[in-house]
Protein backbone atom coordinates (compact mmCIF):
# COMPACT_ATOMS: atom_id res chain seq x y z
CA UNK A 1 0.00 0.00 0.00
CA UNK A 2 2.73 2.35 0.77
CA UNK A 3 4.33 2.23 -2.62
CA UNK A 4 0.52 2.73 -4.65
CA UNK A 5 0.56 6.01 -2.52
CA UNK A 6 3.88 6.60 -3.65
CA UNK A 7 3.78 6.14 -7.27
CA UNK A 8 2.24 8.80 -9.75
CA UNK A 9 -1.19 8.92 -11.18
CA UNK A 10 -4.36 8.28 -9.66
CA UNK A 11 -4.80 5.71 -6.61
CA UNK A 12 -7.17 2.87 -7.21
CA UNK A 13 -8.09 0.12 -4.82
CA UNK A 14 -9.96 -2.65 -6.18
CA UNK A 15 -12.59 -3.86 -3.65
CA UNK A 16 -11.36 -5.38 -0.91
CA UNK A 17 -7.69 -4.49 -0.85
CA UNK A 18 -7.89 -2.55 1.36
CA UNK A 19 -8.68 -4.85 3.63
CA UNK A 20 -5.98 -7.43 2.33
CA UNK A 21 -8.68 -9.75 1.18
CA UNK A 22 -7.19 -12.49 -0.57
CA UNK A 23 -8.37 -14.52 -3.94
CA UNK A 24 -10.50 -17.02 -2.55
CA UNK A 25 -11.30 -20.56 -3.88
CA UNK A 26 -14.66 -20.68 -5.16
CA UNK A 27 -15.92 -24.68 -5.75
CA UNK A 28 -17.08 -25.34 -9.56
CA UNK A 29 -20.79 -25.56 -8.79
CA UNK A 30 -20.89 -21.75 -7.10
CA UNK A 31 -18.99 -20.10 -10.19
CA UNK A 32 -20.54 -17.07 -11.45
CA UNK A 33 -17.66 -16.32 -14.16
CA UNK A 34 -18.59 -17.41 -18.06
CA UNK A 35 -14.63 -17.82 -18.59
CA UNK A 36 -14.20 -19.83 -15.54
CA UNK A 37 -16.65 -22.20 -16.15
CA UNK A 38 -15.79 -22.80 -19.77
CA UNK A 39 -11.92 -23.60 -18.97
CA UNK A 40 -12.17 -25.09 -15.70
CA UNK A 41 -9.98 -26.36 -14.21
CA UNK A 42 -7.31 -24.61 -16.29
CA UNK A 43 -7.55 -21.17 -15.29
CA UNK A 44 -7.93 -19.36 -11.80
CA UNK A 45 -11.72 -18.16 -11.56
CA UNK A 46 -12.15 -13.35 -11.23
CA UNK A 47 -14.88 -15.15 -8.88
CA UNK A 48 -12.77 -15.43 -5.88
CA UNK A 49 -11.69 -11.93 -6.06
CA UNK A 50 -15.40 -10.57 -6.58
CA UNK A 51 -16.88 -12.13 -3.33
CA UNK A 52 -18.93 -9.71 -1.02
CA UNK A 53 -16.90 -7.16 1.29
CA UNK A 54 -17.25 -8.62 4.45
CA UNK A 55 -18.77 -5.47 6.69
CA UNK A 56 -18.47 -7.92 10.26
CA UNK A 57 -17.12 -11.57 11.08
CA UNK A 58 -20.71 -13.13 11.14
CA UNK A 59 -21.65 -16.03 8.39
CA UNK A 60 -22.11 -13.70 5.72
CA UNK A 61 -20.32 -10.92 6.64
CA UNK A 62 -22.90 -8.70 7.45
CA UNK A 63 -23.39 -8.74 3.16
CA UNK A 64 -26.52 -9.82 3.58
CA UNK A 65 -29.50 -11.66 5.00
CA UNK A 66 -30.01 -14.12 1.91
CA UNK A 67 -27.80 -16.11 -0.13
CA UNK A 68 -24.92 -13.75 -1.80
CA UNK A 69 -23.77 -14.23 -5.18
CA UNK A 70 -20.71 -15.86 -4.23
CA UNK A 71 -19.77 -17.41 -0.69
CA UNK A 72 -17.19 -15.62 1.20
CA UNK A 73 -14.43 -17.39 3.22
CA UNK A 74 -13.72 -17.72 6.53
CA UNK A 75 -10.17 -16.47 6.05
CA UNK A 76 -11.69 -13.00 4.64
CA UNK A 77 -14.28 -12.62 7.14
CA UNK A 78 -11.17 -12.42 9.74
CA UNK A 79 -10.20 -9.38 7.84
CA UNK A 80 -13.95 -7.69 8.15
CA UNK A 81 -14.28 -4.37 8.53
CA UNK A 82 -15.75 -4.41 11.98
CA UNK A 83 -12.65 -6.11 13.04
CA UNK A 84 -10.18 -4.05 11.77
CA UNK A 85 -11.75 -0.76 12.42
CA UNK A 86 -11.57 -2.43 15.90
CA UNK A 87 -7.61 -2.37 15.53
CA UNK A 88 -5.53 0.70 15.15
CA UNK A 89 -2.43 -1.38 13.73
CA UNK A 90 -4.75 -2.87 11.07
CA UNK A 91 -4.53 -2.47 7.13
CA UNK A 92 -7.39 -0.66 6.89
CA UNK A 93 -5.99 1.98 9.29
CA UNK A 94 -2.99 1.45 7.79
CA UNK A 95 -4.10 2.81 4.30
CA UNK A 96 -6.36 5.55 5.43
CA UNK A 97 -3.23 7.10 7.25
CA UNK A 98 -1.02 6.43 3.67
CA UNK A 99 -3.96 7.89 1.56
CA UNK A 100 -3.90 11.01 4.28
CA UNK A 101 -0.30 11.57 4.58
CA UNK A 102 -0.23 11.63 0.30
CA UNK A 103 -3.19 13.82 0.15
CA UNK A 104 -1.33 16.32 2.43
CA UNK A 105 1.77 16.28 0.09
CA UNK A 106 1.51 18.16 -3.14
CA UNK A 107 4.91 15.96 -4.04
CA UNK A 108 3.45 12.66 -3.77
CA UNK A 109 -0.13 13.79 -4.47
CA UNK A 110 0.36 15.31 -8.10
CA UNK A 111 4.33 15.99 -8.11
CA UNK A 112 6.87 14.37 -10.55
CA UNK A 113 8.70 11.00 -10.35
CA UNK A 114 12.68 11.68 -10.35
CA UNK A 115 15.66 9.58 -9.46
CA UNK A 116 14.08 6.37 -10.22
CA UNK A 117 16.30 3.36 -9.17
CA UNK A 118 16.33 -0.31 -8.98
CA UNK A 119 19.14 -1.98 -7.12
CA UNK A 120 18.92 -5.40 -5.88
CA UNK A 121 15.61 -5.16 -4.14
CA UNK A 122 15.72 -1.76 -3.04
CA UNK A 123 13.34 0.60 -5.07
CA UNK A 124 14.21 4.09 -4.70
CA UNK A 125 12.39 6.95 -6.22
CA UNK A 126 11.88 11.00 -5.60
CA UNK A 127 8.21 12.71 -5.97
CA UNK A 128 8.77 16.69 -6.72
CA UNK A 129 6.15 19.81 -6.90
CA UNK A 130 7.32 23.40 -6.21
CA UNK A 131 9.38 23.35 -3.17
CA UNK A 132 8.55 19.78 -1.88
CA UNK A 133 10.30 16.85 -2.73
CA UNK A 134 9.79 13.28 -1.08
CA UNK A 135 12.50 10.38 -1.31
CA UNK A 136 10.66 6.81 -1.40
CA UNK A 137 12.46 3.91 -0.77
CA UNK A 138 11.69 0.29 -0.17
CA UNK A 139 12.85 -3.12 0.11
CA UNK A 140 11.58 -5.54 -1.72
CA UNK A 141 13.25 -8.72 -0.17
CA UNK A 142 12.84 -10.42 3.22
CA UNK A 143 17.04 -9.57 3.21
CA UNK A 144 17.67 -6.32 5.47
CA UNK A 145 19.09 -3.52 3.77
CA UNK A 146 21.63 -1.20 5.45
CA UNK A 147 22.87 2.22 4.17
CA UNK A 148 23.34 5.85 5.74
CA UNK A 149 20.58 8.58 4.42
CA UNK A 150 21.41 12.12 5.58
CA UNK A 151 20.49 13.36 8.81
CA UNK A 152 18.60 16.09 7.58
CA UNK A 153 15.00 15.62 6.33
CA UNK A 154 11.94 14.40 8.25
CA UNK A 155 10.36 10.69 8.44
CA UNK A 156 7.00 10.97 6.57
CA UNK A 157 6.10 7.14 6.81
CA UNK A 158 8.44 4.24 8.32
CA UNK A 159 7.06 1.21 7.86
CA UNK A 160 8.34 -2.39 9.42
CA UNK A 161 11.09 -0.51 11.24
CA UNK A 162 12.21 1.27 8.24
CA UNK A 163 14.70 4.25 9.50
CA UNK A 164 17.41 6.39 7.48
CA UNK A 165 20.14 3.30 8.59
CA UNK A 166 18.42 0.79 6.57
CA UNK A 167 14.92 -1.30 5.61
CA UNK A 168 14.50 -4.33 7.10
CA UNK A 169 12.62 -6.92 5.08
CA UNK A 170 10.01 -5.60 3.07
CA UNK A 171 10.09 -2.21 4.75
CA UNK A 172 9.50 1.20 3.40
CA UNK A 173 10.59 4.77 4.08
CA UNK A 174 9.20 8.17 2.81
CA UNK A 175 11.01 10.77 3.96
CA UNK A 176 11.20 14.95 3.21
CA UNK A 177 14.96 16.15 1.45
Amino acid sequence: MALLMALRGNVILYQGEELGLVQDEIPFEQLQDPEAIANWPLTLSRDGARTPLPWDDAPLGGFTGGEPWLPLSAENLTRAVSVQEADPASLLHFTRKVLALRNASRALHHGTLAECTADGALLSFDRAEGGERVRCLFNLSADPIAFALPAEGEVLLAVNGATKAGLPAYAALWLTI
